[in-house]
């Protein structure tokens, strides 16, 4: 039931606001919900793109996209690390009054990862003969503009996690959404119908290029005084969303291998529509960081926010999963067309079961701002078991059950091992005291 807040007496009635409509108004609730939008924005965005590329498209010319963007996944797995990293450091040295070392720090990652990028990029051309062999590209400029794009890409989401730290989520949004999102098939059309392959995979460029001039824009160019900054330590960070990563990931590699061709390609198209349940409110997280980091650097409570996000994500999978259940099964065929239609009775259980990891990432957030490593283990424990579990699996059915099995028992313990957990933390304050998320991410010169 919803409680009222009175107002001090001033010869009226007093005030009632419900609680909920209290929450809901923080700046933190607005920025979820603003990411929320945008990232559900994005992710149709990319629905499109694959959609229309499959029809613009042969299908051999599709799997070479298919194939291109599936490289993309994996290598952008150390960069959601790293933007984590930076986020959490720059909201740090922001809650300590300290914004001109936060700039500092991510001027320092702007240019060791640009370093990084070109080296990358002269090793992927080197590797051009090879890589088309080997992926059975129907040429070299397919793997060119793939890999232009993927090292572009890797910029484009490291830089996110300075504006994710300064809480700046307008800029965030709009690059989801947009970039990341719509832009994509808006490109898409016109290029694919020019250059086949090489334009789909030129939108994707495109539209990296666009998200980048967006990520830059109105940024200072003034180079803080004082002692230079460390990089942020991305050790545990790179174990914990590499290792989720894997969890949301590795079951359409290994239905490839494990499952016959056509019930890998109906576990597939079922993962793309399930896998909402997952990337929608997976914005939620990129507020939670920093806004925990920021509270734990101020000895404040973080219960509030965390239960929020947590709410909200398991509330829009939740009604992502009822939504997939309740729609005709001419949804799954209207999209892929008719030959997948046995793919709809998988598409709503695989939405429970990303749920569930949906919230595993948010304790990995908590986790990753609060400096405790118990989840980290415990998610790279189950990425293991799970993908012990999905190659032992014969049926598309049995590889949902082994997913969603991980996933509760994942939480199960996490419940069990942390005053975090989901449960508990709505039972009670956490009794355990709130240290630094981070050390101190400064080091002078003649001390590095």
């Amino acid at each position: 039931m919803l409680r009222a807040v009175s107002g001090p007496d001033d010869g009226g009635a007093p005030r009632a606001r419900p609680r909920l409509v209290e929450a809901l108004s923080t700046a933190g609730a607005r920025s979820g919900i603003l990411l929320l939008a945008c990232s559900m924005a994005g992710h149709i965005g990319n629905y499109l793109y694959y959609v229309l590329a499959a029809r613009a498209l042969a299908p051999a010319e599709f799997a070479e996209v298919s194939a291109m963007t599936g490289l993309a996944t994996i290598a952008f797995m150390p960069a959601t690390g790293v933007q984590a990293a930076v986020a959490r450091d720059v909201a740090a040295l922001t809650a300590r009054g300290r914004p001109e070392e936060a700039r500092g720090l991510a001027r320092a990652v702007g240019r060791r990862i640009a370093l990084v990028q070109a080296a990358l990029l002269l090793v992927l051309v080197v590797a051009t003969p090879a890589a088309v062999s080997v992926l059975e590209l129907s040429s070299g400029w397919v793997w060119f503009v793939g890999s232009l794009w993927i090292v572009l890409g890797l910029g484009l989401q490291i830089s996110l996690g300075d504006h994710q730290g300064r809480e700046a989520f307008g800029r965030v949004g709009a690059i989801l959404a947009g970039p990341q999102g719509v832009l994509r098939p808006l490109f898409l059309v016109p290029l694919a119908i020019v250059a086949g392959i090489v334009g789909a995979l030129a939108a994707l460029v495109l539209a990296t290029v666009v998200g980048m001039v967006l990520a830059a824009w109105g940024r200072s160019r003034d180079v803080p005084a004082g002692p230079a900054p460390a990089l942020p330590r991305v050790g545990a960070a790179l174990v914990a969303l590499g290792a989720f990563a894997s969890l949301t990931n590795v079951d359409l590699l290994i239905a490839k291998v494990a499952l016959a061709p056509t019930e890998a390609g109906l576990y597939a198209s079922a993962a793309l529509l399930g896998k909402v349940a997952l990337y929608g409110p997976s914005a939620l997280a990129l507020v939670l960081l920093p806004k925990v980091t920021a509270r734990l650097e101020s000895s404040l409570s973080v219960r509030r926010p965390a239960l929020l996000t947590m709410g909200a994500t398991v509330l829009t999978g939740a009604v992502v999963a009822a939504g997939i259940a309740l729609a005709p099964p001419s949804l799954v065929t209207g999209i892929f067309g008719a030959a997948y239609a046995d793919a709809y009775a998988l598409a709503a259980p695989l939405a429970v079961a990303m749920t569930l990891l949906a919230l595993v990432h948010v304790h990995v957030m908590m986790s990753l701002a609060r400096g405790d490593r118990r989840l980290i283990v415990l998610v790279a424990v189950a990425a293991l078991v799970q993908a012990a579990g999905l190659l032992l699996s014969d049926t598309p059915g049995r590889m949902v059950l082994v997913t969603s099995l991980v996933a509760a028992g994942t939480l199960v313990a996490h419940e069990l091992t942390s005053p975090y957990g989901f449960v508990r933390l709505a039972l009670r304050e956490p009794r355990t005291p709130h240290a630094a998320s981070t050390p101190d991410p400064v080091v002078h010169e003649e001390t590095r």
